[in-house]
Parts: C-alpha cells; sequence; structure tokens
C-alpha cells in the first residue's frame, strides 16, 4: 500500500512536530502546564476534525448560510430608500399622536409638556 505524497508531508510533519517538542521538554525550554496541554488538544482535535470531517461541515455551514440568507430576505432592509408617501404618513401619524396626547394632558388638567 503505497502512501500519496500529501500523506507522507502530512506524516513528516507530525514527526518533526514531535521531535521538537521531545527536544524542547527535555531542555527545559517548554513547560507544560494544564493550559498548554488543553491548548495542544484543541489545535489537534482541530486539525483532525478538518481532515476526517471537512467535507460534513463544509455541508453543515452551507445549509446554515443557506437558512440565514433566506432568513435575512424576510425583513426589509434599513438601508434602502423609503418612498416619500410613507415619509408623509410616518408625519401625520406623529402629528395626529401629539395633538391626541396634549388633548389628554388638558383635559386632566395637567400642563402640555414643552417640545
Amino acid at each position: 500500500m503505497r502512501l500519496s505524497s500529501t500523506n507522507m508531508d502530512a506524516r513528516k510533519m507530525l514527526f518533526a512536530a514531535i521531535l521538537s517538542i521531545c527536544a524542547l521538554s527535555s531542555k527545559k525550554i517548554s513547560i507544560y502546564n494544564e493550559e498548554m496541554i488543553v491548548a495542544l488538544c484543541l489545535i489537534g482535535f482541530i486539525i483532525f476534525s478538518r481532515k476526517s470531517l471537512g467535507t460534513t461541515f463544509k455541508a453543515t455551514l452551507d445549509g446554515r448560510i443557506q437558512a440565514i440568507q433566506e432568513e435575512s430576505q424576510q425583513f426589509p432592509n434599513p438601508n434602502e430608500i423609503v418612498p416619500p408617501e410613507s415619509n408623509e404618513q410616518q408625519r401625520l401619524l406623529r402629528i395626529s399622536f401629539n395633538l391626541w396626547h396634549r388633548s389628554r394632558i388638558i383635559t386632566n388638567g395637567t400642563p402640555a409638556p414643552k417640545s
């Protein structure tokens, strides 16, 4: 059974990494504590999962991206130009609300707030 050149390169890199870790620890250059071991395990897990589950993660992420894009199209874009009719309707609603609010204040006997 022959290994491809990429597998051979990966094995060489792994062997070099193990040798460098052993050399650094034997010379007391690198001291391993809990955080260092957890970080190395995390890096190893990320590399392993990327190699072995790359297509599965890609399919999952592509599906999630598609769902987010569909969901974002349901909501209006705040950067879109609002038609002038809508602005006029909003202005009229604000005026009518202010008039209603002032009439309530006057009937209750309290002074109207300054605007």
